[in-house]
């Protein structure tokens, strides 16, 4: 006979609600786990969604939470918000060098497919930033982008039928520019702008993680990136589409070498991807930035079409 006491039933109550809870629990923990195998990485790019699921779980179930499923829920709490709290941290400011001149720089995925042309080159014509970096470049887009030559007189463009097209538009002229293809990754552009003491500019859109292969190509590019910042003398920015959150091991590989840090650091998180839904919305086109370049401001563009959203940010290199 099947026991429907009141005390039975309470404790039934409180193993169901425990599955959302260790749901959530293993999650944030796989999401620590990425440099062991790709799918657990791919749990990092949710924190703010376990960070949310919890606090809403929480609110709901208060009551009838045991000891361990409140505890379960308080560590993914502590543990994807201390993840994301460097965002809304206040960031120190570097002490400015008044000869020096801002470097306002863009980079947007336009999505190889975005028949929305025009509204890419309005926005890119309006914002008039010094520096932009372009991925998905195909060559229909490569023909667009010849309205913005008078605009851009020193430019890189290389354009391909698959995802990984690339190209960097600059009011600068571009100090010994290079286009590096790895064996087994998309293509980079490394130049050096002519700002402050001089500064290395990698553009860069490595293979999203949606298989074991493709994730350590993606890994792989960022760490040969990270080597390269570590060993330059001068001022370094990177900027693409990662297809890396901050919290992925990809990331991590990339800024450990040389300090690099997320430009968007102290103002909030700034999601990019995916523009056309809000689930998910992840941050995966960044800035980063060598420890003295100063970030005077760092913000997301509006809507052109693409599945991404374009990153904006106005630095101060010494």
């Amino acid at each position: 006979m099947e026991d429907n006491t009141p005390d039975t039933v309470g404790r039934r109550a409180v193993g169901l609600l425990a599955l959302p809870t260790l749901g959530l629990l293993a999650a944030t923990l796989a999401g620590f786990a990425g440099r062991w195998h790709w799918l657990l990485d791919l749990a990092s790019h949710f924190r703010w969604y376990w960070l949310l699921a919890a606090v809403a779980w929480f609110a709901l179930t208060a009551r009838r939470q045991g000891r361990f499923g409140s505890a379960c829920l308080a560590l993914v709490v502590i543990a994807n918000g201390a993840s994301l709290l460097p965002y809304w941290l206040p960031t120190t400011i570097l002490a400015g060098d008044d000869a020096a001149e801002p470097l306002e720089i863009v980079s947007l995925n336009l999505l190889a497919d975005n028949p929305r042309t025009d509204a890419a080159l309005t926005y890119l014509r309006h914002r008039g930033a010094d520096v932009v970096v372009l991925l998905e470049v195909s060559e229909a887009w490569a023909e667009a982008l010849e309205e913005l030559a008078a605009l851009y007189p020193h430019r890189i463009v290389r354009p391909r039928d698959d995802a990984f097209g690339i190209a960097l538009l600059s009011q600068l002229p571009l100090g010994d520019p290079q286009v590096e293809s790895p064996a087994e990754g998309p293509p980079m552009i490394f130049a050096t702008l002519p700002s402050g003491q001089g500064c290395l500019l990698v553009a860069t859109h490595p293979p999203a993680p949606i298989s074991a292969e493709w994730s350590g190509r993606r890994d792989a590019q960022l760490a040969a990136i990270g080597e390269r910042a570590a060993a330059e003398q001068q001022p370094v920015i990177v900027a693409g589409d990662l297809n890396a959150s901050p919290w992925s091991h990809g990331f991590r590989v990339l800024a450990g070498p040389r300090g690099l840090r997320d430009s968007a650091t102290g103002r909030g998180l700034q999601p990019t991807w995916n523009a056309r839904h809000w689930l998910p919305r992840i941050p995966i086109d960044h800035i980063l930035v060598s420890a003295e370049i100063e970030v005077l401001s760092r913000s997301i563009g509006p809507d052109v079409g693409s599945d991404h959203l374009p990153v904006e940010a106005t630095l101060l290199i010494p």
